[in-house]
């Protein structure tokens, strides 16, 4: 297999979560850019849709799975789904997330702390457990949680997220672990401040994003493509050995 070709994802099947816009969106379209069949899931089944034809258009294969990250039976059917148009699940990107809280940590509404670890960190864990029953138990594959640097370091008025981002680095650790002999990879990309309309308020705030950009060692933000690539390289055979890290791609802020 040469260089190149360890980055193929040809004759896989994977499942995108927060698909329809920004890392996941990117990331969808790369994977279906590698040859791989994509399940396109988010809440709102016409912006999956929107990125399920633009991949369709460009000769990829794609469908879309609505669905919410945060509900079981949301979950379990968005899974089934995917098995159901494809016949097989090999590959899991855990990046939908939701941050309804920005402020002082002790001042945080309780509502708005349950709904950052309904969705960052229950919904990892379940969409994970159902990938892994559905296929990846008997034929393998690989899991791919977004976390954040938030969850390396402390990030004050993000107190919430943060805390939801360093769980999932601990899942994702501990289902390295777990399933690594099973032939199932788990590992975590630790994006920086990226361009996304997720973290529009940050990027567009000058005070806070002036802030970011020092902090980094590139002096820029990112684009959600940069982090697309950490995750197809993860994705593939290329990273056959990679197992339970926490790939930071930050453009060297935290360095």
């Amino acid at each position: 297999m040469s260089g190149l070709d360890r980055f193929s994802l040809e004759g896989r099947a994977a499942l995108v979560t927060g698909g329809s816009r920004g890392i996941g969106r990117a990331i969808a379209i790369a994977f279906a850019g590698a040859g791989a069949k994509v399940a396109v899931s988010s809440r709102k089944a016409e912006a999956c849709q929107a990125v399920v034809d633009e991949i369709t258009a460009a000769g990829g294969t794609a469908i879309s799975v609505p669905g919410h990250a945060g509900r079981a039976e949301d979950i379990a059917r968005t899974v089934g789904a995917t098995m159901e148009a494809f016949g097989r699940l090999d590959i899991l990107v855990n990046n939908a997330a939701t941050n309804p809280q920005f402020g002082p940590l002790v001042e945080a509404a309780e509502s708005a702390f349950d709904k950052v670890y309904e969705v960052n960190v229950k919904g990892v864990w379940m969409f994970a457990s159902e990938a892994y029953r559905a296929w990846m138990r008997d034929h393998g594959g690989s899991i791919i949680n977004i976390a954040s640097i938030g969850g390396l370091k402390s990030e004050p008025l993000l107190g919430a997220y943060g805390s939801s981002k360093a769980a999932v680095v601990s899942l994702t650790r501990t289902m390295a672990r777990e399933m690594g002999g099973q032939g199932v990879r788990v590992n975590a990309i630790a994006p920086g401040l990226i361009r996304t309309d997720f973290a529009r308020v940050l990027v567009e705030t000058p005070e806070i994003h002036d802030r970011a950009v020092r902090a980094t060692a590139i002096g820029r933000v990112g684009e959600p493509d940069e982090i697309a690539g950490a995750a197809l390289f993860l994705a593939s055979d290329a990273a056959s050995y990679v197992d339970g890290t926490v790939l930071v791609v930050d453009g060297g802020a935290t360095a």
